[in-house]
């Protein structure tokens, strides 16, 4: 069964290249279009799958923003499941910095420039490996602008939807983006000293917590 993957705001495929493999399962890094004249994310949800061939019975995994477009697509085409890791599933898990960017004159401020200078701040705070940085600065200097103009606004007044298929949750202990303490914990697999970037430095443990969730599918050589 294929997994599509989502990744976080300025990353791409190659956050998901340490991701451990399931067994029955194929990842699919979904690649991300320009948002065009998409005014929500529920809007980019509908661009997305008029650009891709999801094919289904499917599962939808994102991460952070991710995470959110994920469950909008599910909300179109409904997958087996949905994977949400290092991202938020209701509207009382949003940071309070969320509430204080939620207004047009910071909305106005976010373009790549800004948002680079932001992660780049972010970053000084968080634990990565060497390789794990270098990726990190990388997907960043490749990332789209409008992408990420329109991710980083949308995100601030995202009303998270219904989920209407089971949701498997992975969350880190360590993420500052979205604290664990206004977390749902109770339906999160936690990762111990997890980050928000944990998808890549943590993905065999990811990969065996979701190897766990998910049941096995065999394949021709199992017989």
């Amino acid at each position: 069964m294929n997994i599509y993957l989502f990744s976080g705001l300025g990353a791409d495929e190659r956050l998901f290249q340490k991701l451990k493999p399931i067994p029955g399962y194929t990842y699919i890094p979904v690649p991300y279009v320009r948002p065009a004249s998409a005014n929500t994310l529920a809007d980019y949800a509908s661009l997305l799958i008029s650009a891709h061939n999801f094919r289904t019975p499917c599962i939808f995994a994102g991460v952070s923003i991710g995470g959110m477009i994920a469950q909008e697509v599910a909300q179109i085409i409904q997958p087996e499941k949905l994977i949400l890791i290092s991202t938020i599933q209701f509207a009382d898990e949003k940071p309070d910095f969320f509430k204080w960017a939620n207004t047009g004159f910071v909305k106005a401020l976010l373009h790549k420039p800004i948002l680079e200078l932001i992660a780049t701040v972010a970053d000084k705070f968080t634990i990565k490996s060497p390789e794990g940085r270098k990726l990190f600065y990388a997907m960043l200097r490749d990332a789209d602008r409008s992408f990420m103009k329109f991710g980083a606004r949308e995100v601030m007044s995202w009303d998270p939807p219904k989920a209407n298929v089971p949701v498997i949750r992975i969350h880190g202990t360590e993420d500052r983006v979205f604290p664990l303490s206004r977390i749902r914990a109770t339906d999160c697999t936690l990762v111990e000293g997890g980050n928000h970037f944990m998808i890549y430095e943590k993905g065999d443990e990811i990969g065996e917590a979701l190897a766990h969730e998910l049941q096995p599918i065999e394949t021709p050589a199992d017989h």
